[in-house]
């Protein structure tokens, strides 16, 4: 749970009320809501869930689709959640928005993995870093660079041989991908290399 950015998520979505861009209103309090995990709200954040809550009620959208509004009750933050979604489908009044949604989240799923990898290499972390990577796979897919970029950083730490292995998963998908190619080289070199010197 990010509590910076749930704050930063209702604060924006007081703004966007007040710019008359209703639909982000809706979509950062349900992001601020997600963010959660189905958590009850921390009592610091209470007060801006009631805010954020009040503002979005008052708007003349919502009090065309709902006469009553909503009051925030800690421990009710998944129905909260169901029915902001189902709100925020309703005036988007389109079903790809989801589809949208969805891809956005998959990516970002992907950048933060390969992000928290490097970070737990630059700590020496290794195996941390490796599952790190493993994850961020599981939200690949067509992302082409993320194989460059794990095994770039693997390499970089001197994991040269768990660096082959995504090049090798890449180099599959694209065999003529010349920066997967270099990189292959300097992991053979270095492998090489450390032969010799065994």
């Amino acid at each position: 749970m990010n509590i910076r950015k749930i704050r930063e998520d209702l604060g924006r979505a007081r703004t966007c009320v007040q710019r008359r861009d209703y639909p982000r209103a809706v979509f950062l309090l349900t992001s601020a809501l997600r963010e959660l995990g189905g958590q009850t709200s921390p009592m610091d954040l209470r007060g801006d869930f009631r805010t954020a809550l009040a503002d979005i009620c008052a708007d003349p959208l919502y009090k065309k689709e709902y006469s009553q509004p909503v009051a925030y009750q800690p421990g009710k933050e998944r129905e909260l959640l169901a029915f902001f979604n189902k709100f925020y489908k309703q005036i988007m009044g389109q079903e790809e928005q989801e589809d949208y949604e969805a891809t956005l989240q998959r990516k970002l799923n992907l950048d933060r993995c390969i992000s928290d990898g490097k970070r737990f290499l630059s700590e020496g972390k290794v195996s941390e870093a490796d599952t790190c990577f493993t994850e961020a796979f599981k939200y690949y897919k067509n992302e082409f660079a993320a194989f460059g970029m794990v095994a770039k950083a693997l390499l970089e730490s001197g994991e040269y041989v768990r660096a082959l292995g995504h090049v090798r998963k890449g180099l599959a998908e694209r065999p003529e991908d010349a920066d997967l190619r270099r990189i292959a080289e300097e992991c053979l070199r270095l492998r090489a290399q450390a032969g010799r010197g065994a």
